[in-house]
């Protein structure tokens, strides 16, 4: 099989998405696929390099300085995408994050989208932008591919309800996870002198998105402390940019931390590596994730898959993905993330079991297990392709 894969998306910084694009690349051509990579034309260096190794592979710069939502991307979909897999004779196009537009369809396409938060939490989307580009983008982008994947059970029914797919269009692929960075005893020790730790601490990953739910995490956390007389601190990780709602969102943090007189007590460490994410998710008591809103939730597995016992929220896709191997609660309510947090402190027992059935949870989200799933749905999306071409030839 010979695939077109876009990777507009990186820009320098491997995230999840572009993660997934990598694994789900190395493991298609390792099967003797054929993998046409097409990304940002001032990327083209840095992308030689991550696909260095690989055989079957052919990279084509697009001459494109953002994957946003933009009549210039809107061509590349519609025109230039479909004329390199035309040229290419590849017998699929996969979109890898949440929208594409191919008008002029020319091979069959598959379009990821991980979630369609914006329809529930605007956060930093501008009225306009949200109302009148990304809500109607996202329902022209899937009614124009052939099949839409998804990460979940939950983001499946939520792409059905607020998108208005059809249910029989979308697939549940799960994400996959990477593999742990080797323990390092020197940055464990670095991390403790730079965030001044001296006793233990409880984690929370993510940044501070609306959804993310950080105030009522540090009312939580108050409570912890001054009812249930824990002694260690709170780390907050995630990238906090000058964007005028990241400063909207800190500052209610901070006037939270400030009420509860927590200003020694809760630490924002802003951006960390993920060699320093996996030092601390070994040192931390237990991760506390009481996100609103989830279309799959990588930390949760991350932790799990480290050994690190895990409190997070009984809603959207978090049941799914965390099943009994989480502590879940109602993370509208400040009582009962106290109450978890508490319980996870005092009762070692029930840490154990949560550390062994988390790690049996995550032990299936595999990358090579996600690329198997999307080459599955690349066969039928061509099958079904083939078996359309072939009645229309008959009628």
């Amino acid at each position: 099989m010979k695939v077109v894969f876009d990777f507009r998306k990186y820009d320098g910084i491997i995230g999840g998405v572009e993660q997934g694009v990598i694994m789900i690349t190395k493991f298609l051509t390792r099967e003797d696929n054929l993998v046409v990579v097409l990304c940002k034309n001032n990327r083209i260096e840095n992308v030689k390099k991550i696909f260095a190794e690989n055989q079957n592979i052919k990279i084509i710069p697009l001459n494109v300085t953002t994957h946003s939502m933009s009549l210039k991307n809107l061509k590349l979909d519609s025109s230039i995408i479909q004329d390199i897999a035309k040229t290419e004779k590849a017998d699929i196009i996969h979109f890898f994050y949440n929208w594409s537009f191919p008008f002029r369809r020319k091979v069959p396409s598959v379009l990821t989208v991980h979630d369609v938060i914006p329809f529930t939490f605007r956060e930093a989307m501008g009225f306009f932008r949200n109302i009148f580009l990304y809500k109607p983008g996202i329902r022209m982008a899937c009614r124009l591919n052939n099949m839409i994947g998804t990460v979940s059970e939950y983001s499946k029914r939520d792409i059905a309800e607020k998108v208005g797919v059809p249910l029989d269009k979308i697939r549940v692929i799960p994400n996959g996870l990477r593999e742990p960075n080797p323990q390092d005893p020197d940055l464990e020790k670095e991390l403790r002198k730079r965030f001044e730790i001296s006793d233990s601490f409880v984690l929370n990953v993510g940044g501070i998105h609306e959804r993310k739910n950080i105030v009522r995490l540090i009312y939580a956390f108050s409570k912890l402390i001054n009812a249930h007389r824990y002694s260690g601190k709170l780390l907050i990780t995630g990238n906090i940019s000058g964007a005028p709602y990241q400063q909207t969102m800190k500052r209610k943090c901070d006037d939270a931390i400030k009420e509860t007189g927590m200003e020694e007590k809760i630490l924002f460490t802003t951006y960390i590596s993920e060699k320093e994410l996996d030092a601390l998710l070994r040192m931390a008591e237990f991760l506390v994730y009481p996100s609103l809103y989830e279309g799959f939730g990588i930390p949760v597995l991350e932790a799990m898959k480290m050994g690190l016992p895990v409190i997070t929220s009984n809603t959207t896709a978090m049941p799914e993905v965390a099943a009994d191997a989480a502590y879940l609660v109602d993370p509208h309510s400040v009582d009962d993330m106290a109450a978890a947090m508490a319980d996870l402190l005092r009762d070692e027992n029930l840490r154990a079991e949560l550390r062994r059935k988390g790690i049996a949870r995550a032990r299936p989200y595999t990358w090579q297990r996600v690329a198997e799933m999307y080459l599955q749905l690349y066969q039928e999306v061509i099958q079904r392709k083939k078996f359309i071409d072939r009645r229309s030839r008959l009628l």
